[in-house]
């Protein structure tokens, strides 16, 4: 799992699963909550699945509600504290952080800033922030019955089972959340009237704000590992309910891609790609944590410091890696190699880095070649290093995004061809700025230009 996203991911899991751990299952109502009683059948037609039985929904004070969703402080281990030290140092390494950083309290803050309610494994309850039933929180609780019902038809507890491999375990994740945001999207499509819409999205946008100012001393790249399930897994989720509906998706929520690679570049699920495992010459140093680096991890690390669309077409040629974190002379250093799909993809990436080298703020870093694979080595300079953030790593994931919902649009006119799929989303990305992708407003997705762009693409490319 790439740059210490151990901590990280574990911690923004906690939406979905607070506690972990293989307890026995838990005690449920014996009827439905009378007001979520319509949400739930909606949630059942919409999935194609049946409830076993009911599960709690617990509308909570927003102080109760902090306290359920975010960890103690007091929980934390020795082991812990110094495997959050050492995280803080990895990010200043790879120039996503700066100074000293609380990582456990900026953790905290974006689980509790960012999330309304969440669905926990553990003992089978939705929590809910408040006690008042607006049209966003009916919005989100079908999200979260969504999850419901998910654990009861596929145990999500394997999210957390340490039996599965990192990138199947956030493979699986984001199919999970991808899900459950289609469902809660069909929701507002099909059954919101006009007036209940605008309402919603007058609720969202304050949400949104809300959230931007809770979380606004949080370093970008945290919120983004945060949103990386949501903004990855939703398109995926639309490119298998294209391919085969409800279905395809109970299909990979059974048996997850082995490569998180899949949600960041669907085209390589449709080519049914593997990922490639490197071996890096460490020598003789104390080695904290190693494995697969992710090409999400590679295009968010250079999206911070470089071009994004540069970024992005150099992480897309990923074919596998390596990555270790490990002590060096006092400093915690990180060490990555690539490999990529085809020899220009190595070429390209071996660029990248060097302009992020360049670009990065500190001179503790520096590109080197692991068997003639491009790679780099990146070192902490501390936390009175004067480091400048670009913070363009908060709204980053916008591209891929955009990139992946055009591979699950292309469906509808090459289904399962890669080829047809990869230059259909390329020519329509060739016609966007990042000024576009990152609006909030979406308006370069609107009107008839962008049609246009659409179809001479999908006539280019059929």
């Amino acid at each position: 799992m790439g740059i210490a996203l151990v901590f990280v991911a574990a911690a923004a899991a906690v939406v979905l699963h607070r506690t972990g751990g293989d307890g026995p299952r838990f005690a449920h109502p014996d009827e439905w909550d009378e007001r979520v009683v319509d949400l739930v059948e909606f949630v059942e037609d919409a999935r194609g699945l049946r409830f076993d039985h009911p599960v709690f929904v617990d509308f909570l004070s927003v102080d109760d509600y902090r306290a359920a969703a975010t960890a103690d402080a007091a929980d934390l281990t020795d082991d812990d504290r110094d495997a959050l030290l050492r995280d803080v140092a990895v990010l200043r390494a790879l120039g996503l952080a700066t100074g000293e950083v609380d990582l456990f309290e900026a953790v905290n803050t974006v689980v509790d800033g960012s999330t309304l309610a969440f669905y926990d494994t553990d003992d089978g309850r939705i929590r809910v922030r408040g006690t008042e039933l607006t049209v966003g929180v009916r919005v989100t609780l079908v999200h979260e019955l969504t999850h419901a019902l998910q654990d009861q038809a596929f145990d999500l507890r394997r999210v957390h089972d340490d039996r599965l491999e990192d990138a199947e375990r956030l493979s699986l994740r984001g199919i999970v959340e991808g899900d459950a945001m289609r469902i809660e999207t069909r929701y507002v499509d099909q059954v919101l009237d006009d007036a209940a819409r605008a309402a919603y999205e007058a609720e969202r946008r304050a949400d949104a704000a809300s959230s931007e100012e809770a979380t606004a001393e949080v370093p970008g790249y945290l919120t983004a590992s945060f949103a990386t399930p949501y903004v990855l897994g939703a398109p995926f989720v639309a490119l298998l309910d294209a391919s085969g509906g409800n279905g395809a998706v109970d299909a990979a929520l059974r048996d997850p891609p082995t490569t998180d690679e899949h949600l960041f570049d669907p085209v390589s699920h449709l080519a049914d790609e593997g990922a490639e495992a490197l071996e890096l010459d460490l020598g003789d140093v104390e080695v904290h944590e190693d494995g697969f680096f992710g090409p999400a991890a590679w295009y968010l690390v250079l999206a911070e410091r470089i071009d994004p669309f540069a970024a992005l077409d150099a992480a897309l040629g990923w074919g596998g890696d390596a990555y270790a974190v490990f002590e060096r002379d006092g400093a915690t250093c990180v060490r990555a190699a690539f490999a990529g799909d085809a020899p220009d993809d190595e070429v390209e990436l071996a660029d990248a880095l060097e302009a992020w080298v360049a670009a990065l703020g500190h001179d503790r870093a520096r590109t080197l070649g692991v068997d003639g694979r491009p790679g780099f080595e990146a070192c902490d300079p501390g936390p009175d290093a004067e480091v400048e953030l670009t913070e363009r790593t908060r709204d980053a994931l916008a591209l891929p995004s955009v990139r992946a919902y055009l591979v699950a649009a292309a469906a509808g006119f090459a289904p399962r061809d890669a080829d047809a799929a990869s230059c259909f989303a390329g020519a329509v990305l060739e016609t966007l700025r990042w000024e576009d992708v990152v609006d909030p407003s979406g308006a370069a997705f609107a009107g008839d230009d962008f049609q246009r762009q659409m179809l001479d693409a999908m006539l280019a490319c059929a």
